[in-house]
């Protein structure tokens, strides 16, 4: 019974220890937003993967944004601030290219309803 209860203990301790490694496959990354929010934990090795949270779905930006995952966790590396300099011209492109699909995509101009006394016959 006690033997029991120390091995399951060294597997909690096991998977709190292997939930708190990054992430080393080569899908380790996962966007988020209000009502879609990803496990932390990547289904095959239990590393912690990166989530980028945004504020909304992304729209049809979304597989740029997917394509430019590989390059923002580049240039972040292991740091809290983004070093571009580590890009190549063609990921700094990319990046930029989603990056604008983006803005686009969330930037829309707001046409007021007609209202009864303001429509026309």
């Amino acid at each position: 019974m006690n033997s029991a209860r120390n091995l399951n203990s060294r597997i909690n301790r096991l998977e709190q220890t292997l939930g708190t490694l990054p992430c080393s496959c080569q899908d380790s990354t996962q966007l988020s937003w209000p009502g879609h929010e990803p496990h932390p934990q990547c289904p095959t090795c239990g590393g912690e993967r990166l989530v980028y949270p945004l504020a909304h779905h992304p729209g049809p930006a979304e597989p740029l944004i997917r394509q430019a995952l590989p390059i923002i966790k580049k240039a972040f590396g292991n740091d809290q601030r983004a070093d571009l300099s580590t890009l190549t011209d063609q990921e700094l492109h990319q990046l930029k290219t989603a990056l604008q699909t983006v803005e686009q995509a969330t930037t829309y101009k707001r046409t007021p309803m007609p209202t009864a006394k303001t429509a026309k016959p």
